[in-house]
């Protein structure tokens, strides 16, 4: 009769293999690039980095601006009887001096061109959320499947161990250990189902869509991945990443400031003309006036002293970006080699073995050779190596979807 329990587990055996789980039952499913069409089209994020490139045009645009000139007598008019009264009009446009126009136009521009960086920089950000967020989902949806292998088996082993007992061939321990399995996967698969559910109502936030109904996720764990240099990848994110690229706009944009500053007091002139009316000397004059301010005391030494501190700073800064992308792609590097190599050795050793453990154990358990605890513990044994490999494989990807994000890959995996 244990060859009745015994064919059951060799069924469960076979349901689990080294290569790629089943697949989802066929339902209305996202695969990664309909992920990432969504995210482009509904990300809250992307539209409001447009709109802060057009708000920064905007203000260069401004920046370069001529004063308007203004309607200004010069001197009060004079209202009274017909020969005391005087009229005065005139206009007065303010002439800037030394360029100044020109550089809060290019500090402007720079600041603009941050601002496209920017957009650059959030895009792939969005990017790399919504791919880890897809892997960790498939990887919730492969977990769930396997847990549901477990308790189909889980609930034939004992219905099968019910019927034995019945028959007394085997003890009411091995029942109650039966049972005590069934409940357990039951449970796991219960937690399985919750975290899957909140899983895609994540995923669904991270594409900027919450309205977004997702059933399922259509994909593999199992794609192969670019294989990444570490000190090539390096050199490629310092030169190439969007946060290099702003840092360095911030350097440029404190030194246009910088001339700004040094340049303010150059006096700007206020040129003045205008036409007085005298009814009491029937008299008719122009008037011209020429204004400026002399810099006495204030020659703008503060402002002046703060672009310099902002240069240092702005260099400081871009060297601090360098050192934080530099780390972080260390990591992430670090947590894929380590995924990789997990992913290697459970396929090549670890699976193999586990399958080759439990054969072995299903056929000796047939033979009377070991009791259903040691059956049970290697089939426990295998099914955790099956959840490490799916693990293995989600971190694998996770960390490589980071990678992309760093270097701003379009192409992922």
């Amino acid at each position: 009769m244990r060859m009745i329990a015994a064919t059951v587990l060799i069924l469960f055996s076979l349901s689990l293999q080294a290569e790629e789980l089943p697949p989802p039952p066929a339902a209305p499913s996202l695969t990664l690039e309909e992920c990432v069409a969504w995210t482009m089209l509904r990300h809250p994020r992307l539209a409001e980095s447009r709109f802060q490139i057009d708000q920064s045009r905007g203000t260069a645009l401004q920046a370069g601006l001529y004063p308007n000139p203004r309607v200004d007598s010069g001197n009060p008019q004079v209202i009274g009887p017909q020969r005391t009264t005087v009229l005065t009009t005139g206009l007065t446009q303010e002439v800037v001096t030394a360029g100044k126009l020109k550089l809060d136009q290019a500090a402007a521009t720079e600041a603009a061109r941050q601002s496209e960086w920017n957009q650059v920089r959030t895009r792939y950000e969005v990017l790399t959320q919504v791919r880890q967020e897809f892997f960790v989902t498939l990887a919730a949806q492969r977990r769930r499947v396997l847990l549901e292998k477990l308790l189909d088996l889980a609930q034939q082993s004992e219905k099968t161990g019910s019927n034995l007992f019945k028959a007394e061939q085997v003890s009411e321990t091995d029942v109650l250990l039966l049972r005590v399995e069934r409940r357990r996967a039951a449970l796991a698969l219960q937690n399985s189902e919750i975290i899957l559910e909140a899983q895609k109502r994540q995923l669904a936030a991270t594409i900027g869509a919450l309205d977004l109904k997702i059933d399922s996720v259509d994909g593999s764990l199992s794609v192969p991945v670019k294989d990444f240099e570490t000190d090539e990848l390096v050199s490629q994110v310092l030169y190439t990443n969007s946060q290099v690229h702003m840092a360095q706009l911030d350097i440029s944009r404190n030194q246009f400031l910088l001339r700004r500053a040094e340049v303010e007091p150059i006096p700007n002139l206020a040129v003045q003309g205008g036409f007085q009316f005298s009814y009491a000397t029937d008299n008719a004059q122009a008037l011209v006036g020429l204004y400026l301010e002399i810099p006495l005391w204030n020659r703008n030494q503060g402002n002046i002293a703060a672009a310099q501190a902002a240069i240092f700073r702005s260099h400081a800064n871009r060297d601090a970006v360098q050192l934080e992308l530099t780390k972080q792609l260390t990591a992430a590097m670090q947590k894929y080699r380590v995924a990789e190599k997990a992913v290697q050795s459970l396929e090549d050793g670890i699976l193999p073995d586990a399958m080759r453990t439990l054969e072995l154990v299903q056929k000796a358990y047939a033979r009377g050779q070991f009791d259903i605890t040691r059956l049970l513990q290697t089939q426990r044994s295998v099914f955790e190596a099956n959840l490490d490999y799916i693990s293995a494989l989600e971190n694998r990807l996770v960390s490589a979807a980071e990678i992309a994000g760093l270097l701003q890959l379009d192409e992922f995996p």
